[in-house]
C-alpha cells in the first residue's frame, strides 16, 4: 500500500510593509514548481496568539498568477504571514511564519477646500469629502472628529473661531455669523494620530440684512376698482424698513400682466389698492425694503374676486350753484364710475314736478375742484325741475332727484 508523502513547507514569503495599515505578501517558487494555486494565513501577534498556534488566523485562497497581495486595514502591531502552495503532487506544508508590523498610523491627509453655499445674513452651509486615506473599518485609521476654523476681519482686527465636528457627518451649518461681512472658512480632520493640516481657505460673503420674507398678506373690501389690502411688518431689526411694495396680476402663475405699487409708507399695515377692474380674481403679493435692497416676495394671498360691474351710482348732490336772468349752473360731485369708466351724461329737465313731457339734452360737462358742472343757458321765465344721470358702457344711471329752479322771479 502506498504511503502519502509528506511534501516540504513552502518557501518563506516576502512581506513589506506599505502604507499605513497595510502589508503586500509576495510568496516564492520556481517556475518548475508547477504551482497551480497558493494560500496566506496572517494573523495578529497578541497573547492569545501566543498561548494556542492555530487560533485567529485569517486565510485566503488565489490563484498562480497572483505574485503580490496587497493586505489592508491591519489593525497596529506585529503580525504573522505563512504561506502554502499547491502542485501535482498537492499542497505543501505552510512556510516558517514571517514576523512584519504594518507602519502605524498616520494624521489623515490634507483635506480639499470646503465647498460653501450662503444661507442668508448669518449662516454659511459648508460641505467636505472625507480624507481618501481614512476610507477603511480600522478604528485606528477612521477619523475621529472635524475641526472647521471661521477667519475674518473685525473693525480691520483679525478674528477666528474654531467649530469641532463630533459627528460622523461631511456638512456643517456655520450660524452666528455678520452680514455683509467676508468669511474664510477651512478644516482639519483627526484621527488616533493626530489632526490634519487645514485645507486651503474658502471665502464667502455673508448676505445683506434685506428683510425678511413676509407672511402672505390679506385682502378685505373689494369694490368693483379696490380693496384694503393688509400685511404683518417683518421682525424688528437695527435695519428700519424704508418702503413696501406690493404687486398683483390676475394670473395664477404670474404670467400675465403684473402691476407693482412701490414706495408705501413703512408706517402702514394697510392700504387701499385701486385701478383693479370689475369681475376680476387678483393674487396679491407683498415686501418690504430697506438701505440694503428689496426682501422676498411673500406667498400669494388668497385670491379676491371685485365685484362686477354696473351701470354708475345715481347723482346723489345735484344743485344750482348759480342762477343768473337766462341761464343756470348745475353742479353735483363726482359719482362712482362702479367699475367701468364715466363715458358721458344725460340731462332732462320739465316745468311740472312729476317731469311729464320732459325734454333731455346732452351737456358739456366740467370738472373743476373736485365737482361736476355744467352750464344751460336761454332759459325762459318759467319753472324748471332738472334731473341728471351718469353713462357708463353697461347703460344709464338712475336719474338724480329733481332740482327746481324758478326763473319767472
Amino acid at each position: 500500500m502506498a504511503m502519502a508523502v509528506a511534501l516540504p513547507p513552502a518557501h518563506v514569503p516576502i512581506v513589506l510593509p506599505v502604507p499605513p495599515g497595510a502589508v503586500k505578501v509576495m510568496p516564492r517558487w520556481a517556475e518548475e514548481d508547477e504551482v497551480s494555486k497558493w494560500r496566506v494565513k496572517y494573523r495578529l501577534n497578541n497573547e492569545k496568539a501566543a498561548e494556542d498556534p492555530d487560533s485567529e488566523w485569517i486565510e485566503l485562497e488565489l490563484r498562480h498568477f497572483t505574485r503580490e497581495l496587497p493586505l489592508s486595514n491591519l489593525p497596529p502591531g506585529v503580525h504573522h504571514f505563512r504561506v502554502a502552495i499547491e502542485t501535482p503532487d498537492g499542497w505543501s506544508d505552510w512556510s516558517p511564519p514571517v514576523e512584519c508590523e504594518p507602519p502605524p498610523p498616520q494624521v489623515p491627509s490634507k483635506l480639499a477646500s470646503l465647498l460653501c453655499e450662503v444661507l442668508g445674513v448669518d449662516a454659511v452651509k459648508v460641505r467636505w469629502s472625507p480624507p481618501l486615506d481614512t476610507a477603511t473599518t480600522v478604528a485606528e485609521l477612521q477619523v475621529l472628529r472635524y475641526k472647521i476654523l471661521v477667519s475674518w476681519l473685525s473693525d480691520d482686527e483679525p478674528m477666528t473661531r474654531e467649530i469641532l465636528v463630533e459627528e460622523a457627518t461631511d456638512f456643517y451649518v456655520v450660524t452666528g455669523l455678520v452680514s455683509l461681512t467676508d468669511y474664510t472658512f477651512q478644516i482639519s480632520a483627526e484621527n488616533c494620530a493626530g489632526w490634519s493640516e487645514w485645507s486651503e481657505p474658502s471665502t464667502k460673503q455673508t448676505e445683506p440684512p434685506v428683510p425678511k420674507t413676509l407672511n402672505q398678506p390679506t385682502l378685505r373690501r373689494s369694490t368693483h376698482h379696490s380693496a384694503v389690502i393688509q400685511w404683518q411688518h417683518p421682525p424688528f431689526t437695527d435695519v428700519p424698513v424704508d418702503s413696501f411694495s406690493f404687486r398683483h396680476t390676475t394670473s395664477a402663475d404670474w404670467s400675465g400682466e403684473v402691476v407693482e405699487i412701490t414706495d408705501v409708507s413703512p408706517s402702514l399695515s394697510q392700504y387701499v389698492i385701486t385701478g383693479l377692474r370689475p369681475g376680476q380674481v387678483y393674487i396679491f403679493q407683498v415686501r418690504a425694503v430697506n438701505r440694503y435692497g428689496k426682501g422676498i416676495w411673500s406667498e400669494g394671498s388668497i385670491p379676491i374676486r371685485t365685484t362686477d360691474g354696473s351701470i354708475p351710482a345715481k347723482i346723489e348732490t345735484l344743485k344750482a350753484s348759480d342762477i343768473y336772468q337766462s341761464f343756470i349752473r348745475l353742479k353735483w360731485a363726482p359719482v362712482d364710475e362702479n367699475g367701468y369708466p364715466i363715458t358721458g351724461y344725460l340731462l332732462r329737465y320739465a316745468h311740472e314736478e312729476d317731469m311729464a313731457e320732459a325734454t333731455e339734452a346732452v351737456p358739456r360737462v366740467v370738472r373743476d375742484n373736485g365737482f361736476d358742472s355744467c352750464d344751460i343757458r336761454h332759459l325762459r321765465k318759467l319753472k324748471y325741475y332738472f334731473q341728471a344721470a351718469a353713462i357708463n358702457q353697461l347703460g344709464i344711471a338712475e336719474w338724480s332727484n329733481a332740482v327746481m329752479v324758478d326763473m319767472s322771479k
